[in-house]
Formats: structure tokens, sequence, C-alpha cells
């Protein structure tokens, strides 16, 4: 369900990955993040690019670490798993979803809508910089390393 209440559409679009990187599903990121249901499926893809684009550089260097064993694409990687799954490809959906959603929430100020149907949560820059938090926190579990970060000042 979205922020509007409506379930009717299901997009049956998949984004493509550059091969070595997994190939995600537009309807599973709106189901997993429950986009509004306002944006129309291009917008999303767009969002799911972006995404994909800022994780898959924010890991590049861990995946060139790896040139020595020749692995195929990311399943091909050792990983502990849960429900089935790898946990690497958890961590990697939850950076791409997140950034994704955090790109998505600031362009809901310009799809058309009725303004009884505007949410401030949904624009919010906090949401936004919680969001880009997220993607941060995934890609550091990804690589096994902590979230937490120090400055020198």
């Amino acid at each position: 369900m979205s922020f509007s209440g409506n379930t009717t559409k299901e997009s049956t679009t998949t984004v493509n990955n550059d091969g070595w990187w997994p190939d995600l599903s537009v309807a599973d990121f709106e189901k997993r993040y429950r986009l509004p249901f306002d944006y129309e499926e291009m917008i999303l893809v767009d969002g799911l690019q972006l995404g994909m684009a800022w994780a898959n550089t924010q890991l590049k260097h861990w995946r060139e670490g790896l040139a020595e064993f020749d692995y195929e694409n990311l399943a091909a990687v050792p990983s502990d798993a849960l429900g089935g799954e790898s946990v690497k490809l958890i961590h990697y959906r939850r950076a791409v979803y997140c950034h994704a959603k955090a790109f998505l929430l600031q362009q809901f100020s310009t799809v058309n809508r009725r303004e009884a149907a505007r949410n401030e949560a949904r624009e919010n820059e906090e949401t936004e910089s919680t969001f880009l938090a997220y993607a941060q926190h995934a890609i550091a579990s990804f690589k096994g390393e902590s979230p937490v970060t120090v400055e020198l000042i």
C-alpha cells in the first residue's frame, strides 16, 4: 500500500544494472519502501538508476579487491544468507533503495497532486537525510565496517 492507500498499480519493470551488480525490480522497490502511488514509473526507474550508480561507485574499490577471484557477479561472492538471500545482496538492495527513496521524496513536490494529499514528511529535508544515512549504513554493513565515522576538526 502506498501513502495514498492505492494498491492497484504494480510495475513489471526491472532496472538493469551493469551485469555484475544485481538488476532490481521497480515493484519490489515500491512494496518494500512504500512509495507514493503518485509517481510515474519512469521517475521510479530514474531513482533506481541513480541509486544503483551511487552504490556501485561506493563499492567500486570493494569489488576491485575481488578481481583475483574472478567472480561472475555479486551472487557468486560467498556470503552468509538470511531467508535464502545473500546478506551482501540484502545490504546492496537496501543501499540502492534508500538512496533512491531519498532522491524521490525530494522530487515529490513536483508531482502533480491535490493539495489535500500533501504530506510534509515526504518533502522534509530531514527525511531525505535519514534515508541517505540509511544508504550509507547499508554500504558500511555490506563492507563489514562500522557505520560510525569520525572526522578530525
